[in-house]
């Protein structure tokens, strides 16, 4: 597929000019990065990033516009700012990777964990019995002494790729973050 990233590049966010332009700010990212950690109203994030609150209504503005930012009006007394989905994609791209990455690796671990049960609760991990080659027919291997079962096998190796997986969503993670501070930094410069 072209165009399409690689499998370490992980995710990509397509940003249009108006996402640019709420974006060209420091002060804004400091807005996005603040919402990441949880709704706020107006007076919350203008007491943590030091702004007046007409400044911070106006950076609030080109958020929404760029569809970074939503305004919740709940009919209450508060009006509390967050990230919409796709502000949360541009702070987070990597998770989706990770998400799916830690599923498999669940699902590997719980069917690992069942094969190797299986393997073991049958009795399948015996020496050979007299006059036994170890053959296939026996559905068990031979490696020098006591012969492992294919269940046993099985079950080691999806365990196996189960912290492969593990340690792919890790990798993205460490990755994200970083790659996310680059991108930061470099929309600092503009």
């Amino acid at each position: 597929m072209i165009g399409a990233p690689t499998p370490l590049e992980g995710p990509r966010v397509t940003l249009d000019q108006a996402s640019f332009r709420a974006l060209a700010s420091e002060v804004r990212i400091e807005v996005l990065k603040k919402l990441d950690e949880r709704r706020m109203t107006v007076t919350d994030l203008a007491g943590a990033l030091s702004l007046s609150k007409p400044t911070l209504l106006e950076h609030l503005e080109k958020l929404q516009q760029a569809d970074l930012v939503k305004r919740l009006d709940e009919g209450r007394k508060w009006i509390y700012y967050e990230l919409t989905g796709r502000g949360k994609k541009i702070l987070h791209p990597e998770r989706v990777t990770i998400v799916v990455s830690l599923c498999l690796s669940f699902l590997l671990a719980a069917a690992g964990a069942f094969a190797l049960f299986s393997g073991f609760s049958t009795g399948l991990l015996t020496a050979p019995a007299p006059g036994s080659t170890g053959s296939v027919q026996s559905q068990s291997f031979s490696v020098g002494g006591p012969s492992l079962s294919s269940a046993i096998l099985a079950g080691l190796g999806l365990v196996a790729s189960a912290l492969w997986f593990f340690g792919f969503a890790l990798f993205f993670k460490v990755r994200g973050d970083e790659r996310r501070e680059k991108v930061f930094a470099s929309l600092r410069d503009l």
